[in-house]
């Protein structure tokens, strides 16, 4: 049974190895521990029975009404598992506690795979960043409105 809990700093190298695993321009492993601790609440790991991490997402609160998901990855071999889903489910419930009305993210948009999981978690495509990521990809910006 997978179980989220929020990040512990000597959870970071696990995490920094999702993220290498999962992104061409990972985040370095010193912001990872930066986001750990100015998002104390918001940023989570999924965990298998025996503490091993599957995965993590990371939520950031602007301006008390704005929810903004900076980063989600799941270990490549533990994808289309639902860990994705639990993670979101549970960061989207800690926004609204919080007060958070509106969540947005970015996403290449040529990652279909995330594009679908959002769209199907109720978010939308707001509009496009041109050259967003670094490799000069454009990054579609996504929103959900929290009821």
């Amino acid at each position: 049974m997978a179980k989220i809990r929020e990040i512990r700093e000597e959870d970071l190298n696990e995490v920094y190895e999702i993220e290498r695993l999962s992104f061409r321009e990972p985040y370095p492993k010193t912001l990872l521990l930066i986001y750990s601790k100015i998002c104390r609440e918001t940023f989570l790991v999924v965990e298998n029975c025996s503490g091993k991490i599957k995965g993590y997402i990371i939520g950031l609160i602007k301006w008390n009404i704005l929810g903004h998901i900076i980063s989600l990855a799941i270990h490549p071999e533990h994808r289309r598992k639902g860990y994705a889903k639990m993670l979101i489910r549970e960061l989207l419930r800690r926004f609204k506690v919080n007060g958070v009305k509106v969540v947005r993210l970015e996403v290449r948009v040529s990652n279909k795979p995330a594009i679908n999981l959002y769209s199907k978690m109720g978010f939308k495509i707001a509009y496009t960043l041109k050259n967003f990521y670094l490799d000069g990809e454009d990054a579609y910006v996504m929103y959900k409105v929290l009821d």
